[in-house]
């Protein structure tokens, strides 16, 4: 009996303090010599192209910059956003600033590797935006914004205690006709890790 009583209190305790980030996909494709049509997609009421010859020859074609969604989220079927879903504890708190205040926990982006389709490194290039589909959390990223300027060591979201969210996150590569493009295919594949922090 003893055994048992001390087991499930072992149980419960882990149960309070565990916590979990899982997310679909890590790794965004780049593609600007995939064929097929111009594709859009609405995010925050706005329409984007999705990254592919034809999007690219609309680039070359104009004048201004212009962000592309990525032409392939891996892991994420034909969907061009990330999906996380966070698990926090029903005890301890936070101690952020601004992600994980109070008795919230930090979704952070921890790192970012790979290339780009293009000269550069991703810090002007990246943006990312995150809307909450489900669970006690907050987006600190409510329109697009560069990821390197993201605050709080790239805090995307505060998730609160004892619940279960979901986050869709988008992310979007700048690209100007003036840069200076490789030949053809010209892709890059950006890879990112990410991390459910208590500050």
């Amino acid at each position: 009996m003893g055994r048992a009583l001390a087991l499930l209190l072992l149980l419960g305790l882990s149960r309070a303090w565990a916590q979990t980030a899982s997310c679909d996909a890590t790794d965004l494709l780049f593609d600007f010599s995939d064929p097929g049509p111009l594709q859009t997609l609405t995010v925050g009421g706005e329409n984007f192209y999705v990254a592919n010859l034809a999007s690219y020859l609309l680039l070359l074609s104009g004048t201004s910059p212009m962000r592309f969604l990525p032409t392939q989220v891996a892991g994420a079927g034909t969907n061009k956003w990330v999906t996380c879903t966070l698990t926090t504890p029903n005890r301890g708190g936070g101690g952020g600033t601004l992600c994980g205040a109070g008795t919230t926990r930090c979704f952070r982006v921890s790192n970012v590797s790979g290339s780009l389709p293009v000269p550069g490194d991703w810090t002007q290039r990246l943006y990312v935006l995150v809307q909450v589909t489900s669970g006690n959390a907050t987006s600190h990223v409510l329109t697009p914004t560069f990821l390197s300027a993201v605050p709080d060591g790239r805090g995307l979201a505060s998730v609160g205690r004892n619940t279960t969210a979901v986050l869709r996150i988008y992310y979007w590569l700048e690209l100007s006709p003036n840069d200076p493009f490789p030949s053809l295919p010209a892709q890059g594949t950006l890879t990112l890790t990410y991390s459910l922090q208590r500050n």
